[in-house]
């Protein structure tokens, strides 16, 4: 018996030494299919493997089969890989470096396979090569009986060229004659966890939200309280440091966990792609962050009472979010472009890399998005407001589908800020139903004053709604499809709201709503709200002061108005400043603002004007006014409100807040402004 084992093995011994591809045990081997298009056959000979590789692909111009310790086409230590070249039928030895074409190098040393033949006859292209079952430097070990992961391509155009398709698959080597086993392709797409933290990320803001909203007063004082001076009107750098001293402490600690989680994305990606070069780490970092951006981006957008509940503050406060996160994250996917067009066409169609992203919808959403970006910068936006509101959308709807087209990650990553707004979405619809006839009052100076008839639901919005909110308000006989947003008055009654709404320039939907108003009494309204809330909580002031200047007064007289029948309010808490250019503008909401409630001190003023005079209400009533504009140093000051609690509201043109945003900062006034930036 022992002679007829030492035989055998001599005979092993003799195969191998004569090379694994010569046995003849290796031609009666079935092949496997381990693609649509490619199979191999392989056997295990002494200490080395054989392997036979065709591909029926008749357009395949180059083929690669190799042996990694993953499935991902890059390992750390870099391995190799066996390609055979149609044009030419050379098989080589590449050490797969990188994804890149310059990543992928000739090994100087092909002595690790010995090549038995190559082939490529009517389109099917076979390779028959052996090696050692021994590891090296750039091969893993090989065992008879064991598993290995295989990785396959082909490519269309002449090497060096990106696969037209590509994969991984285990196989089990044997040294008996028979089809190897061919296991279930093993996934090559790296595992990662940008999804997973930036949702833990937005967990942690909307515990901090609830915390600060319902903790107590002491926590709601993030909500108003600033951490940098407004800068001074001549400030060179004012256009910058504007923004930054109206972000309150709160948002200071939003944007915190922000810079925290984009870091932590950051060490996440290059940890899951260990020994990826510098160009891929960049690339890839780049395209998570921009990712996380894509995630947030529809959030502040998504229009609702949640955000009030949740954090404490009103939609149109988390706009500048919405713009700075739109700002960034085109800015990374510019990265993430230019990092990708070093090595690789970035309009091609086919999936690429572990994760198989197609470089072309990534391409195409970025134009979206860009474009979006483009049309969203101020001058633009304010001209041609309802040009960008319809483009806007249509970008968006497209770069949303193409970004998730282009990678599953987007898919996974766009599902909970989608749902989220969606269900918002639903919940605005509703402005579809509230349709009005609003009685009209126009006046000479392109002003228009809508007051929505009183109904059990205009009551409750006059009754129930945060001081300060805002409605948007489409007029079907102008614009089907145009929602502005309008600040709401509660009616003098307190039965109903109103709007007013001015006309800056001719064309615009103020001045068609002007045009409208002259010719009917009447107009048909939709109306979807109300939105909108104060930082500050004016029931714990003792005095409310009020700067405005022109429209500016609506939401002030909201406050004025909401507050006329509440005994709580003692004569003189709400001082009221007002200024505007002319006599007649003082009479701009006249049946919403005259005559003021007693609680109520009030000061105007009319910029043009070379001396105090008066003006006519409908009511009857002279409407005193005085000659410049307000003196904020005498206004606001601590002697004026010796031992009182005093909180300041502005509205109005952006140097006239800023003016007044500055002197409540220097006394240590909570400020709140509302504008309208939208």
């Amino acid at each position: 018996m022992w002679t007829t084992r030492v035989l055998g093995l001599l005979s092993l011994a003799s195969l191998g030494a004569a090379g694994a591809c010569d046995s003849a045990s290796f031609n009666a081997t079935a092949s496997v299919a381990i693609a649509s298009a490619i199979a191999v056959r392989s056997l295990v000979v002494g200490a080395e493997a054989c392997f036979q590789v065709t591909c029926t692909e008749p357009s395949a111009q180059w083929v690669s089969i190799g042996f990694a310790a993953s499935s991902k086409m890059v390992n750390s230590p870099v391995t190799n890989a066996v390609v055979f070249k149609s044009a030419s039928t050379s098989v080589q030895l590449y050490a797969l470096g990188d994804y890149s074409a310059s990543g992928i190098t000739l090994q100087a040393d092909q002595s690790a396979i010995r090549v038995a033949q190559a082939a490529s006859v009517n389109g099917v292209a076979t390779f028959t090569f052996s090696r050692a079952l021994a590891g090296s430097s750039a091969d893993v070990a090989l065992t008879d009986g064991g598993e290995t992961t295989v990785l396959w391509a082909y490519g269309t155009s002449a090497w060096p060229a990106y696969h037209a398709a590509r994969g991984a698959t285990r196989l089990v080597l044997s040294s008996g004659v028979g089809p190897a086993q061919v296991f279930a392709a093993a996934s090559t797409v790296v595992t990662t966890y940008t999804v997973i933290i930036v949702a833990a990320a937005f967990v942690t803001l909307l515990a901090m939200g609830l915390i600060a909203t319902h903790a107590g007063d002491n926590w709601r004082v993030i909500h108003h309280k600033t951490l940098l001076a407004p800068p001074g009107s001549s400030h060179a750098a004012g256009a910058v440091l504007q923004p930054l001293a109206d972000v309150k402490v709160g948002e200071w600690l939003v944007v915190a966990v922000y810079i925290a989680t984009l870091a932590i994305i950051g060490a996440s990606v290059n940890h899951q792609f260990v020994g990826a070069s510098a160009t891929r780490a960049a690339s890839l970092t780049t395209g998570h962050l921009a990712l996380a951006h894509l995630m947030l981006l529809l959030l502040p957008v998504a229009r609702g009472k949640h955000w009030e509940l949740a954090f404490g503050i009103a939609p149109d406060r988390i706009l500048k979010f919405h713009r700075a996160l739109g700002r960034v994250g085109v800015l990374l996917m510019l990265a993430h472009l230019l990092l990708n067009a070093v090595d690789r066409n970035v309009t091609t169609a086919t999936a690429v890399g572990t994760q198989e992203a197609v470089p072309l919808y990534g391409f195409l959403a970025f134009l979206a998005f860009a474009s979006m970006g483009l049309v969203a910068f101020e001058p633009i936006r304010r001209r041609w407001y309802e040009a960008f509101l319809y483009f806007h959308r249509v970008a968006a709807v497209a770069g949303i589908v193409l970004a998730m087209l282009h990678s599953m990650a987007v898919v996974y990553g766009m599902i909970f800020p989608l749902v989220i707004y969606g269900l918002s979405a639903l919940g605005r619809l509703r402005a579809f139903f509230n349709r009005f006839e609003a009685h009209v009052e126009a006046d000479a100076h392109g002003t228009v004053t809508l007051l929505l008839p009183s109904t059990p639901q205009t009551k409750r919005w006059a009754e129930t709604m945060n001081p300060c909110s805002f409605f948007y308000v489409c007029i079907p006989s102008i614009s089907a499809t145009e929602w502005h947003p309008f600040s709401a008055i509660v009616s003098p009654k307190q039965d109903s709201i109103g709007f007013c709404i001015k006309a800056p320039k001719k064309g615009s939907f103020g001045d068609k709503v002007c045009r409208a108003a002259a010719t009917s009494p009447a107009l048909s309204v939709l109306v979807g709200g109300p939105y909108g809330k104060l930082s500050v909580d004016i029931a714990k002031y003792d005095r409310v002061v009020m700067v405005c200047g022109g429209v500016g007064v609506t939401p002030m007289l909201s406050v004025v108005n909401q507050s006329r029948d509440d005994k709580r309010h003692r004569d003189g808490k709400f001082v009221l400043h007002w200024v505007v250019r002319a006599p007649s503008d003082l009479l701009m909401a006249d049946s919403l603002m005259h005559p003021l409630p007693l609680h109520v001190t009030s000061t105007l003023y009319v910029s043009t004007a070379t001396a105090g005079s008066s003006a006519r209400s409908l009511s009857g009533e002279d409407v005193a006014f005085l000659a410049g504009r307000p003196v904020l140093d005498e206004i606001l000051n601590h002697e004026r409100f010796l031992g009182e609690k005093v909180c300041v509201l502005a509205c109005g043109p952006p140097s006239l807040v800023a003016d007044v945003q500055r002197h409540a900062y220097e006394l240590g006034f909570p400020f709140h402004k509302e504008v309208f930036a939208f």
